[in-house]
Order: C-alpha cells, then structure tokens, then sequence
C-alpha cells in the first residue's frame, strides 16, 4: 500500500497475455483508492492500589463524556477501559487498567489529546501512577 496525505492506495499488478503469443506478458500498475483504515490505540495503565478508586471516579467523570461527545461527533469508533483481572505482568500494590480506543485516524487521535478538558483531567491521573504507562498505536490492520 502507498501512503499520501493520509490517503492510502492499493497498488494492482495485472498480468495480460496477449491471444497471438502467450510469451508476451504486459504489466498494468492500477491505483485504486481504498478508505482509510482506523488507528487503534492500546494503553497500560498502572495506579497504586489505593489510588484506583479515584482514578475510575475521575476518569468517569471526566474522560468518559468526553469519550461520549467524540462517539456522537464519529471521532471515536470505540472506547473502553478495562481493569486487569489477570495477567503475566501484575504487581503486588498495583492496578493495572486496559485502555482501548480506536480513531478513524491520527486527526481525531491529536484532537482529543488536544483538548481541554482532558488537558486538565492529564496531570491529575498521572499523580496517581507509579511508572509510565505502556503506549502502543497503529493502523488497524484486520477487524471483524
């Protein structure tokens, strides 16, 4: 796939044999639009134990409108946080949340990190954290 401006393109290679001689092959490059696939964002967040009722109290009062209002406007597809019930990385002290959110690009994915609401909700979430969390993003590749 090709990438310009945020467009994303399927590059087609098709194979012509010609009816008088089937040694002579032809190549045809065909560039097809495709839409754009969504971004995926996957976060660990880790709170001391005695922290994690006011993050999800903050966290509902604050983040989750925000998540609502982005929904409601198509800038979030899907949203969730999860608290860890199991895992190979737990610590003892330590509540570990998945955060799960999928954009329809990286647009949308700055807009909210832009915004000013969550801009104020940011420094009081990350007192409660004993570490960084862990941040991965990419283009969607498969979804069902």
């Amino acid at each position: 796939m090709g990438y310009e401006n945020d467009r994303q393109y399927l590059f087609v290679v098709s194979e012509v044999v010609s009816e008088t001689s089937s040694k002579q092959n032809i190549v045809i490059w065909e560039i097809r639009d495709v839409p754009n696939m969504t971004q995926t964002n996957a976060i660990i967040l880790r709170f001391r134990e005695e922290e994690a009722g006011n993050f999800e109290a903050l966290f509902k009062k604050e983040v989750l409108p925000l998540w609502r209002q982005f929904k409601a406007r198509g800038k979030i597809i899907a949203a969730s946080l999860t608290p860890v019930q199991d895992g190979n990385r737990g610590r003892k002290g330590v509540r570990d949340y998945i955060l799960h959110v999928e954009v329809p690009g990286m647009a949308e994915h700055s807009e909210f990190d832009s915004n000013a609401s969550f801009l104020k909700f940011l420094p009081r979430a990350q007192a409660m954290q004993p570490e960084e969390p862990l941040v991965w993003l990419g283009n969607t590749l498969f979804q069902v």
